[in-house]
């Protein structure tokens, strides 16, 4: 098969993302030569000198920006696809970019759709070339070449003074689907939908009396009832015989496209209001989670410290028991809520998902009615994984929840069931490439209504959704999808109409030689200090007093402040009067992003600690800016801040945070 030449244009910064991109293209059926830009001078030169088939952009480059590439691209006029290829662009971003311009956008981590959108694009490319060369070829040989106007692609009708057609070539004939001949001296308005009927004889008649061009926009139906939408340019015309009335010739387009994009669009954007408001659950459960965060960094740490108070028989011991367990549940809830909002990053451990299946199971059987039978089925013999047990669980929430949606009445059956298998490589082939061998195989069946081919070929596409509007986003399956897929997994369907749908998830089975043998680590005992001085800076009464306790028992001088400006006011009056700063993050007034920046130009090398409620990678990349040496989670202080302290005072210089390090951004 001969392979489709195309010459590429790259605006992109990393030549590993440009040969990926190539390579993605390359195995599509496209032949691609290209060239790489990553500055706006050099592209400017390069997009005018040679012919270009396309250009691919990425959004954020080190020496200008996408948007700024796509300026340059409309002003230089080509018409060729211009599409975003980018990892960071939102979908927000996104449309405004495409109203501005570009073709389309592909995510880098879903370059699969680049060939399909590029080879659309193309073919967009070569439609509008075409008719604009169409239409010029008419305005200059329309009374040499009678076939050119049959056979152009816009309809021309000639429409008398009385309204009806007196002439018209085959495209417009074509368009209200019937043949020349009969369509001759009938009014155009019997073609007028109703609704617009009044609106075509308001503009007909103006064009007659004022001779001004018209353009507009109507419903029509075609000969068999058949409605379509159609753009009219309206313009008087002298008639055939001098004193005669004047006429109205026509140029008629099919836009029933345009108009099912416009409306795709429209929802596309009510769409995406919905996604904000998920974004602005998200951002209140970080909200949530940071100050709830600190309140149980106080309760956990003065528990611990109450505990080495009291004697091994006190009474109170099984009280302070009960309150670090439940302190240590609600730390795992707020965890919890971060992800769903996913806004926790993945943390993948080898375990099994027989406790995930379990737990499922005891939330569902809660809020499921009565009348569902709701079951599981469990293999003796389940194989770990390597999978973030939140993660697992969101997937089968949603697909118990959809399961249940499919329930005829909201009465059936739904199984939840795990167990092992042993996949080919035919089978592992058909699932999207996994590696043959043995995988966890976890699935929910119901027996409800069941899909047609064509729902379930598309049940992982991103909003979409067979649910009424306003009781559906459609991001339930794409969510699991994308969940399964990070976890180097597959997600595959049985369904069919009438007899209900099974879900199936294949997990790789974790490597687990040698952990076994492994002897469990020894509780490591954070050294004691020697007399180092420590300031502490929080606005927090509670973790202040939790902080100065804990530092002091391990042997360390602490001086505390509850403002970061007074930290910054006596380190700038006495520089080498401590050794280690630990500050919170979010304090009223200043961050301590802030504390730290303006003290390492007051006591440059001097060790900062951040500690937070919410510790996200944007937070990790700024302490990385300011030269933190250590992220503490706040709701972990007691169990891990005597340890960063001990091992950050005994290394023997700066050591920024490095992503990935125990205690570090």
């Amino acid at each position: 098969m001969t392979k489709k030449a195309l010459k590429v244009l790259l605006v992109e910064d990393s030549e590993d993302d440009a040969r990926l991109a190539i390579r993605v293209l390359r195995s599509a059926g496209f032949d691609p030569s290209y060239r790489r830009v990553q500055d706006a001078a050099t592209l400017r030169a390069v997009i005018d000198a040679e012919p270009w088939d396309a250009v691919l952009s990425d959004f954020r480059l080190p020496s200008f920006s996408g948007v700024e590439a796509l300026r340059i691209f409309r002003e230089s006029g080509l018409d060729i696809p211009f599409i975003f290829v980018s990892g960071t662009i939102g979908e927000e971003t996104a449309v405004e970019a495409m109203k501005a311009g570009a073709s389309d956008y592909v995510m880098k981590q879903n370059l699969a759709r680049l060939a399909p959108a590029l080879e659309r694009e193309l073919g967009q490319a070569v439609i509008r070339a075409q008719h604009r060369q169409a239409q010029v070829d008419l305005e200059l040989t329309r009374d040499r070449y009678v076939d050119l106007y049959d056979f152009a692609p816009v309809g021309y009708l000639t429409v008398s003074s009385e309204g009806e057609i007196v002439q018209l070539n085959l495209t417009a004939a074509d368009m209200l689907g019937d043949i020349r001949a009969e369509l001759l001296y009938t009014p155009l308005a019997r073609f007028a939908a109703q609704a617009h009927a009044g609106l075509w004889d308001q503009q007909f008649r103006h064009v007659l009396a004022s001779g001004e061009k018209q353009s507009l926009e109507l419903e029509l139906r075609r000969a068999d009832g058949t409605p379509f939408h159609a753009h009219l340019d309206c313009v008087r015309v002298a008639g055939p015989v001098v004193g005669h009335a004047p006429m109205v010739r026509i140029a008629m387009t099919d836009i029933s496209e345009r108009k099912e994009a416009e409306a795709d669009m429209h929802r596309f954007e009510a769409q995406l209001r919905h996604i904000q408001k998920m974004e602005s659950v998200g951002t209140l459960a970080g909200g949530i989670a940071h100050d709830f965060n600190n309140i149980l960094g106080g309760i956990l740490g003065n528990v611990a410290l109450a505990r080495e108070q009291l004697g091994d028989a006190h009474a109170a011991l099984g009280y302070l028991d009960e309150i670090h367990k439940a302190s240590s549940r609600a730390r795992t809830l707020v965890r919890q809520i971060l992800t769903f909002s996913r806004r926790e990053p993945q943390e993948l451990q080898t375990q099994s998902l027989q406790p995930v299946v379990d737990e499922t199971h005891q939330l569902l059987r809660a809020t499921l009615p009565a009348g569902i039978d709701l079951q599981t089925r469990i293999a003796d013999d389940v194989p770990q994984v390597q999978a973030d047990a939140t993660q697992v669980q969101q997937v089968l929430m949603n697909l118990c929840t959809n399961a249940w949606h499919a329930l005829d009445g909201g009465v059936g059956r739904i199984c939840i069931g795990l167990d092992g298998v042993v996949l080919d490589p035919a089978t592992c082939q058909r699932l999207g490439g996994l590696r043959p061998g043995r995988h966890a195989h976890l699935w929910v069946s119901d027996n409800g209504v069941g899909m047609d081919d064509a729902t379930r070929e598309r049940i992982f596409e991103p909003f979409f959704t067979t649910k009424p509007v306003g009781q559906g986003t459609g991001l339930g399956l794409s969510v699991a999808h994308g969940i399964v897929v990070a976890h180097h997994g597959a997600i595959a369907v049985e369904s069919a109409p009438g007899l209900g749908t099974t879900l199936h998830l294949y997990l790789p089975v974790a490597d687990t030689a040698g952990t076994a043998a492994r002897a469990p680590a020894a509780q490591r005992v954070a050294p004691a200090g020697h007399g180092q001085r420590v300031f502490y800076v929080d606005d927090d009464e509670t973790m202040v007093i939790m902080v100065e306790r804990l530092l002091a028992r391990e042997g360390y001088q602490v001086r505390t402040f509850n403002e970061a400006a007074l930290a910054i006011a006596h380190v700038r009056e006495h520089p080498q009067d401590v050794d280690l700063l630990v500050t919170d993050y979010n304090m009223p007034g200043s961050s301590g992003i802030e504390l730290a920046r303006e003290l390492a130009r007051i006591r440059p090398g001097l060790p900062v600690v951040l500690s937070s409620g919410y510790i996200t990678d944007e937070l990790r990349g700024e302490a990385r800016e300011v030269g933190v040496r250590g992220l503490l989670e706040k709701e972990n202080t007691f169990e891990e801040l005597g340890a960063l302290v001990a091992r950050i005072l005994a290394e023997p210089g700066p050591d920024p945070v490095t992503a990935g390090a125990p205690g570090a951004a």
